[in-house]
């Protein structure tokens, strides 16, 4: 079981005029940890999108947040996947500060649809190897 790990500032254009992260760009942050995650495991999104024969969206989006992030942090996100299934897989998101207190935890659920049917397909093999070692079943 591994987890993905990716270490970041926050820079000015995450924080709003108090210097605080605002809530919804805890997701843009999200998201760029997964990003990371799927290129360093040699699966790159915008690979997937010019080959054009599926794409992963999200389909559900939950978000819990414990503390804020300030600009100047260094944030570390780690990732993991919860459940991997035939089309589908769920990853979890944690950010953490340096003091090493969680400042939000984000699980997304994402489908592979194929581009022409836009239904779900199953999850390329390739991926799906990718995929299950980063899998921390749910005891």
């Amino acid at each position: 079981m591994k987890t993905y790990i990716r270490t970041f500032p926050i820079r000015i254009h995450d924080v709003d005029a108090a210097g605080i992260v605002f809530f919804a760009q805890y997701l843009f942050l999200f998201h760029d940890v997964y990003e990371s995650f799927l290129a360093d495991m040699g699966h790159s999104i915008s690979r997937a999108i010019a080959e054009g024969s599926y794409i992963i969206p999200i389909k559900r989006c939950e978000a819990d947040y414990h503390r804020p992030m300030f600009h100047g942090e260094t944030i570390t996100g780690e990732l993991w996947l919860s459940e991997l299934r035939g089309s589908s897989f769920t990853t979890v998101t944690r950010l953490i500060g340096a003091d090493q207190v969680v400042r939000a935890t984000i699980t997304t659920t994402h489908v592979c649809v194929g581009t022409s049917s836009m239904k779900p397909t199953a999850l390329p093999d390739d991926l799906r190897t990718s995929l299950s070692d980063y899998l921390h079943p749910v005891a």
